[in-house]
């Protein structure tokens, strides 16, 4: 019986998930397009928070949200385990991320983010790293919000890695709250899920696959407190929103790691 409810499962994900992309998808990157060239923000922001709670409804993601919803602009900083990080958070507001540039390469997830606000960052590149600073800035000035994963790689999601405090300067400088984020994937016990990380190595397209044959999986989304004590430094608001993170993480099965912000 489970091996049919198996099957059965990963047949209606697999086909749900081929009718978005054809059916769908070009209707959103269209209705993006056209709200961007109208600037059009609100419109925007529907069509991609839509866009991704459908894809995380498809893939098997009941998302719960803990905390405030900011109304105002933020940095918004979060932990990193999985490419469905981007759909989760997208799925209760638009914040344009920060991604490497390789993503833009990759299939369905690359052409949404090239319409979605990313910043593409190439890693171990100076100059890159200054040209998207001075980018997140004139966002955040313009009263958009931005988000980034301050560890800069995935996890397999049992620790939380140092947070790198580079991008993050750009709040300090801007004096826009920063918004710490714990994502956490939970099986049915409230254990930590351990299946939706990038598992040895594997393929994108071999990972949407495994997780389309996964069990409904609970996400929950965890809203700190706005950190706002600029004059401490880009040290201390790193800090601070790591160790806001950490705790959550720790409350289901992550283990500490120390940090070297």
């Amino acid at each position: 019986m489970n091996t049919v409810i198996h099957i059965l499962r990963f047949t209606v994900r697999i086909l749900a998930f081929v009718l978005a992309l054809v059916f769908v998808l070009p209707f959103v990157i269209f209705g993006i397009l056209l709200a961007k060239l109208f600037r059009n923000h609100d419109t925007n922001e529907f069509i991609l928070v839509y866009w991704s709670r459908l894809m995380c409804f498809i893939c098997g993601l009941k998302v719960y949200v803990h905390g405030q919803k900011p109304a105002s602009p933020v940095l918004l900083v979060a932990n990193h385990v999985s490419w469905l990080d981007i759909p989760i958070i997208h799925s209760l507001m638009l914040a344009g991320f920060v991604a490497k540039s390789e993503i833009k390469y990759w299939p369905i997830i690359g052409w949404v983010t090239m319409v979605g606000d990313t910043l593409f960052l190439k890693r171990g590149n100076a100059e890159s790293r200054r040209g998207v600073l001075n980018q997140i800035k004139q966002r955040l000035n313009a009263g958009r919000s931005v988000a980034i994963f301050p560890e800069g790689t995935v996890t397999d999601g049992s620790y939380l890695r140092t947070f790198h405090r580079q991008l993050i300067h750009a709040a300090v400088q801007t004096e826009t709250p920063i918004l710490p984020v714990a994502i956490k994937f939970l099986n049915q016990d409230g254990s930590r899920n351990d299946q939706v990380a990038f598992l040895n190595d594997e393929f994108f397209l071999t990972h949407v696959w495994r997780i389309l044959s996964l069990p409904n999986s609970v996400v929950e989304i965890h809203c700190g407190e706005l950190v706002t004590d600029f004059e401490a430094g880009a040290r201390a608001v790193t800090l601070q929103s790591r160790t806001y993170i950490e705790q959550e993480l720790l409350k289901n099965g992550y283990m500490s790691a120390p940090n070297q912000a």
